[in-house]
């Protein structure tokens, strides 16, 4: 490994693939995020990664819209304060219970990752701020995004990231930033979604309680402050979570997007777990801790949830998402129990027939 003083930390490492795992807001990603960390070529980028998405960070300062300018936080984020805070949460000085002694250690690894993170952060941010072409800035991001898998990825092939991608980013963008990359998204049955929402305790999130911000003001103003209005501003989250699916699946080759359906995969678990395996690239003789992480006998408790949560009223209102979701069951499910059946002709089946396929939809 060689230090360029200029950027990058691992500018002589070679590019891994990085695996982009993404949910629609409480859909089950972190299980397919779960399943990948039992493989010993992936490593997973701790905790959901939010650098490059979030507002006013990296993706908002490489966008070619010249309406976009949002202002660049980026300096704030990577201060000396909030590396030290990193180092001052490690220790919890009034919780002093023989599971926090035992965790201490992998909240100390943790936060010298995040520690890393942001130093990387910090040295990107000199080229983003700098008058190098949108071109030179996306050249840059992508050698930050490598170094960042590189930290604790060791040799491993293949970099996972969780949750890295808004709907609302370009995607030129994010596919140059994360080049070589797979997308995997998770979606779900509608309902279990919402109930999955109230059950977190996010129903109501979006409105800031108990603080009073110009965004939460804003939503009261649009929607109303209510059960029906909270739920109905969720509702058209997801619609345009979906119809940003719709959008990947037009542009998107199949050989870099996977659509996987939660209740599939937990239903189906070992048919599922092969297409997976097979569209990264034949990991399965890696899969050392076998359902460690992901046991899908425990994840069938997420499956029907509704029942507990949505009055019959609300579950009528969601009969537009529930139209979605069942047409792309139909074509999901079709694609792999062909590749149950014809393993070998799976992928060459997909590839020439992928535009008939789309035109289903």
């Amino acid at each position: 490994m060689c230090v360029d003083d200029n950027f990058g930390i691992f500018k002589t490492m070679k590019k891994k693939t990085n695996i982009l795992v993404v949910g629609l807001l409480s859909t089950g990603s972190s299980a397919a995020v779960d399943l990948l960390r039992e493989y010993d070529t992936i490593n997973v980028i701790p905790g959901e990664f939010n650098d490059f998405k979030a507002p006013s960070l990296v993706a908002d300062q490489l966008s070619y819209k010249q309406s976009n300018d949002f202002p660049n936080k980026i300096e704030i984020l990577t201060k000396f304060k909030s590396k030290i805070r990193r180092i001052y949460n490690i220790l919890p000085l009034f919780t002093w219970k023989i599971d926090t002694i035992k965790g201490v250690r992998g909240r100390f690894m943790m936060s010298l990752i995040r520690i890393r993170q942001l130093i990387l952060l910090k040295r990107l941010n000199r080229k983003l701020s700098s008058d190098i072409s949108l071109e030179d800035k996306i050249r840059f991001a992508n050698q930050w995004i490598t170094d960042v898998g590189n930290i604790n990825g060791g040799n491993k092939e293949f970099i996972v990231f969780n949750n890295p991608l808004a709907s609302v980013i370009d995607n030129y963008v994010w596919k140059e930033v994360f080049y070589p990359w797979k997308l995997i998204i998770v979606y779900r049955d509608p309902k279990d979604q919402l109930a999955e929402i109230i059950r977190n305790g996010k129903l109501y999130e979006p409105y800031g309680a108990p603080n009073v911000n110009l965004g939460s003001v804003i939503i009261e103003e649009i929607y109303g402050r209510n059960r029906k209005s909270a739920l109905k501003l969720h509702i058209d989250s997801i619609k345009k979570r979906f119809e940003w699916i719709n959008s990947l699946k037009k542009e998107l080759d199949s050989d870099k997007f996977l659509l996987i359906d939660f209740e599939g995969f937990v239903n189906n678990y070992d048919m599922y777990k092969s297409v997976i395996e097979n569209f990264i690239g034949e990991v399965n003789a890696h899969h050392k801790k076998y359902k460690r992480y992901f046991d899908p006998i425990s994840a069938e408790k997420s499956i029907g949830i509704y029942k507990e949560y949505l009055s019959s009223d609300e579950i009528e209102s969601l009969k537009d998402l529930e139209t979605w979701y069942s047409s792309m069951i139909k074509t999901n499910r079709f694609f792999y129990n062909f590749y149950q059946r014809n393993h070998i002709f799976f992928w060459l089946f997909l590839f020439f027939h992928s535009n008939i396929l789309l035109s289903w939809l």
